[in-house]
C-alpha cells in the first residue's frame, strides 16, 4: 500500500540557495521525468506603467537559454523526446520541463539554462511582442475573454494583484524594451522565494547534490515584496457589454474569495464542485445545459491562491438566449449559499473528485502538477494522501456554509459580453 501511494507524498529537501526543493517520485510504471521551477515572477509584480512585463519575460525564458537560440533549443528537445512549457499567474511564473525518465539528469540541467540564462534575443523578443499585442486585441474584442478581463476590473480595485489579467495596453507594451524584460528576470527568477519539483527516479540525498551543483548560480538577492491588496472594495454590480458581431454571448459572476491556507478550503472546493466544478455531475451542467438546453458550456471555478482568491460561475449561450439563462444562473448561486446539497447528491460529486485523483497517478505530468501544487502552498508532505478523508468529514451543511463565505453575494459582479443586441 505505501508504494502504491507513493507519487501522493512529497519530500521537501534541504533548500538550495534559498529555493525551496520537493521531490516526489514518479508513479511506478512511468517511463516519465518533470520538474518545475515556481518563482515571484507572475503579472502581479508588474512595474507600473509596464503591465505586461511578467508575461514577456515568462514566454522568452523558454525560446533561447545559454549557448542555445530557439532552434538549437527545440532541436536538443526534440532530440530528447521532452518538452519545455511555461505558465505565467498573478502570484507566480512556472518554467516545466518534461522527458524520459532516463536522461532526466539532462533535462533538469536544460531547466536550469532556461530558468538562469535567457538570452532575450531581439528576434524572440519582437515574436513575442507580436503575440502580446494580438492577445491584446483578442482580450478586447472576443466575448469570453472580454468578459473575464471585465469581471476582475469589477470585483477587485485599482491596486489589487489579481485585477488585471497581465497582458497590459499597446501604451505599455511599447514599453518593454528588451532591457526591462532582464532586469524583471534578473530581479524575479531568483533562489530566495523560489520553488523546485522534480519527479523523478533520484534518491533524496543525489538529487540535491546535482541541484545545489547545477542550480548554484542563483541571483543572491532577495524575494521582491509580495504586492499590498487595497482594503477598498471593487464596484460590484452588473455591466453589460456589446460586441456586435460576435456569435456568442458570455455571462460571468464571480467575486472575491478565500485563500487555499483557509481552513474552510475543503467545504468551499465542494461547494464549487457541486456547482460547476465536476464535468457532467455540476449543477450548472445539469440545469442550464442537460436540461435546459440553454448554454453551449457552464461550470464554476474557485481559484484559491496564497494571497487570497476569487470565484467564477461562467456560461456561454445564444444571443436570443442570455436574458433567460442569466436569471437561473444567478439562482443556482442562491440555492448553493441557502441550502445544503444532499447526501446522495455530495457523496457522488465527492467520490468523482476523489477518483481523479488516482487517475493523476496513471501519468508523471498529471502526478506532477499535484506535487507543484503542495510545494506551491507549502501543505504537509502526506496532503494528498489525508485529502479524501479530509473531503469525506465534511458535512452537506458546511458545503453550504462555505459558499456562503468562499462564494458571497457580498462584492460580487455581474458581466455579459456579446452580441446583445442580436436577440
Amino acid at each position: 500500500m505505501a508504494e502504491e501511494f507513493a507519487p501522493l507524498r512529497i519530500e521537501y529537501l534541504d533548500p538550495v540557495e534559498g529555493m525551496t526543493l520537493v521531490r516526489q517520485a514518479p508513479p511506478r510504471t512511468a517511463a516519465s521525468f518533470s520538474a518545475t521551477y515556481v518563482g515571484p515572477g507572475g503579472w502581479a509584480y508588474d512595474p507600473p506603467g509596464s503591465e505586461g512585463t511578467a508575461r514577456l519575460v515568462n514566454e522568452l525564458v523558454t525560446s533561447a537559454a545559454g549557448p542555445y537560440d530557439r532552434l538549437e533549443l527545440a532541436r536538443r528537445l526534440d532530440r530528447a523526446g521532452a518538452t519545455l512549457s511555461h505558465q505565467c499567474a498573478p502570484e507566480t511564473a512556472e518554467v516545466t520541463v518534461w522527458g524520459p525518465a532516463d536522461v532526466w539528469a539532462e533535462l533538469l540541467r536544460l531547466l536550469q539554462l532556461v530558468v538562469q540564462r535567457p538570452r532575450f534575443d531581439s528576434a524572440d523578443v519582437r515574436r513575442a511582442h507580436r503575440q502580446l499585442l494580438e492577445r491584446q486585441l483578442r482580450e478586447s474584442v472576443q466575448p469570453a475573454s472580454r468578459a473575464e478581463r471585465e469581471l476582475m476590473h469589477r470585483v477587485f480595485p485599482v491596486g489589487h494583484p489579481y485585477r488585471e489579467s497581465g497582458l497590459g495596453t499597446a501604451r505599455t507594451a511599447r514599453r518593454l524594451g528588451r532591457s526591462a524584460l532582464v532586469r524583471f528576470h534578473d530581479e524575479h527568477y531568483s533562489g530566495d522565494g523560489g520553488l523546485l519539483v522534480v519527479t523523478a527516479p533520484v534518491t533524496s540525498s543525489a538529487l540535491r547534490g546535482f541541484v545545489r551543483r547545477t542550480f548554484g548560480a542563483f541571483s543572491a538577492r532577495r524575494a521582491p515584496s509580495v504586492p499590498r491588496a487595497p482594503k477598498a472594495p471593487g464596484s460590484g454590480g452588473e455591466h453589460r457589454i456589446d460586441l456586435p458581431g460576435r456569435t456568442q454571448v458570455e455571462v460571468r459572476l464571480g467575486g472575491p474569495s478565500i485563500a487555499r491556507s483557509d481552513p474552510r478550503f475543503p467545504a468551499a472546493f465542494l461547494a464549487n464542485e457541486v456547482l460547476g466544478g465536476r464535468p457532467l455531475l455540476a449543477r450548472l451542467f445539469q440545469r442550464l445545459r442537460e436540461h435546459g438546453g440553454l448554454a453551449y458550456h457552464a461550470s464554476s471555478d474557485l481559484e484559491a491562491m496564497r494571497w487570497g482568491g476569487y470565484w467564477v460561475a461562467q456560461a456561454g449561450t445564444g444571443a436570443e438566449r442570455w436574458r433567460k439563462l442569466l436569471p437561473m444562473l444567478e439562482r443556482e448561486l442562491v440555492r448553493l449559499r441557502r441550502s445544503a446539497p444532499s447526501d446522495a447528491e455530495l457523496e457522488l460529486v465527492r467520490e468523482s473528485a476523489i477518483g481523479e485523483i488516482v487517475l493523476s497517478l496513471e501519468s508523471t505530468g498529471e502526478a506532477h502538477e499535484l506535487a507543484v501544487d503542495a510545494g506551491y502552498h507549502r501543505l504537509p508532505p502526506d496532503h494528498w494522501v489525508r485529502w479524501p478523508e479530509e473531503l469525506r468529514a465534511v458535512r452537506p451543511a458546511e458545503v453550504r456554509d462555505a459558499a456562503r463565505e468562499a462564494m458571497a453575494a457580498r462584492g460580487a459582479a455581474t458581466i455579459v459580453a456579446g452580441p446583445l443586441g442580436a436577440g
